[in-house]
């Protein structure tokens, strides 16, 4: 009889453990670090998601979370070709001013209160107009309305992504996905990195906007991730011995300082562009016309070699910024063994969005980059 009582004393919790929930399982209430220093509190799982910028829309779309998505700002809209899942999601006001009283009425539903499902995804900080459009301005505008949590991830700088996206993972219960992606981002970087190892590093200015006069030129300092990504790719950013992220500049500077390749970026509100003649690279060839015809320019060895190039924006900024990293250190580097477009495809795989092929993402195009 001894004998059985202890069998059923130890088989009795191991029958508990078949019927609780499963290992690792997130907790209620649930805190959370946000990006700006903050703690969340999630009081139940998150089933429903709105989201303020972009970079979150590609976030929560990597976490295959799209489904969660009920709301979203005009710049998600905006780019229905990158996020044709959320084309027909409620719109929510401008990504720098959302509209409080439509998300309190999303959140609230069909219901007389707020059932604390839902989670508003903004910027950990900014400024336009002198107002903020971060997290705490977004708290103090949804404090009114009781159960509406506010996170703050900026998901395209990297020193945070991965964190960020580590956090996301667990907020929605998807931390395979999260690793999924971290682990396919730094196996690309190990790649790019060995590729340019040993190779000469060119001297590259990159123009981060079209000019509005020579004088007021737009670059990227040394504390920024374009600096990062030039260097990755195998560059030297002639502008990187500055601590600042962003930088006016003239052009009489960057000639005094020898770019022996120039990248410009060029919008669009379309995956890609068509293959020359279209009217986007007809686009791109008249920006590159116009560095190419700039007075002292016949001085610049960039210039004077012909390595100019005009790179689609997108790629280069977000979680998906490893793409536009690969593309750089194919212009920089024109013999290495990358495949900037398949490491651009399998990241759209990710997202879950077709390839456009025949299209391309720089401009001249590089033969071996298509």
């Amino acid at each position: 009889m001894k004998i059985q009582s202890v069998s059923a004393l130890l088989i009795l919790p191991l029958v508990a453990l078949l019927f609780c929930s499963p290992c690792g399982a997130a907790e209620y209430p649930l805190t959370i670090n946000d990006s700006a220093g903050r703690e969340v509190t999630l009081q139940m799982p998150v089933e429903r998601i709105i989201v303020l910028s972009t970079d979150a829309a590609e976030a929560v779309e990597l976490m295959g979370a799209e489904d969660m998505i009920v709301g979203v700002t005009d710049t998600v809209q905006k780019y229905s070709w990158y996020f044709p899942n959320l084309k027909n999601k409620a719109l929510v006001g401008k990504w720098s001013a959302p509209d409080y009283e439509v998300i309190a009425q999303i959140a609230k539903g069909n219901e007389d209160i707020i059932t604390p499902n839902i989670l508003v995804l903004g910027y950990p900080s900014g400024k336009m107009g002198g107002k903020s459009y971060g997290v705490d301005a977004v708290a103090e505008g949804l404090a009114p309305f009781k159960g509406i949590a506010v996170a703050g991830f900026s998901f395209y700088k990297g020193e945070s992504i991965d964190e960020e996206i580590i956090q996301l993972g667990k907020i929605l219960g998807k931390e395979d996905k999260a690793q999924e992606y971290i682990t396919w981002k730094n196996s690309q970087k190990e790649a790019i990195a060995s590729a340019v190892e040993g190779k000469s590093i060119p001297r590259v200015y990159f123009e981060s906007t079209q000019p509005k006069g020579l004088g007021e030129l737009k670059t990227n300092g040394g504390s920024s991730d374009i600096d990062k990504s030039i260097r990755l790719a195998g560059g030297l950013n002639i502008f990187g011995s500055s601590s600042d992220e962003a930088i006016t500049t003239s052009w009489e500077t960057v000639i005094s300082k020898n770019p022996e390749i120039i990248l410009q970026v060029k919008s669009d509100d379309i995956l890609g562009w068509g293959a020359f003649p279209s009217s986007n690279t007809i686009a791109a060839q008249q920006v590159r016309d116009e560095i190419m015809s700039r007075t002292g320019g016949n001085a610049v060895p960039a210039i004077k070699k012909d390595n100019v190039w005009i790179v689609y924006r997108k790629m280069l900024y977000g979680p998906g910024s490893v793409a536009g990293t690969a593309f750089m250190a194919k212009l920089l580097h024109p013999d290495v063994d990358l495949d900037p477009s398949g490491v651009y495809k399998e990241y759209l795989d990710l997202l879950g969005i077709k390839y456009p092929e025949g299209r391309t993402f720089v401009y001249p195009e590089l033969a071996s980059a298509s």
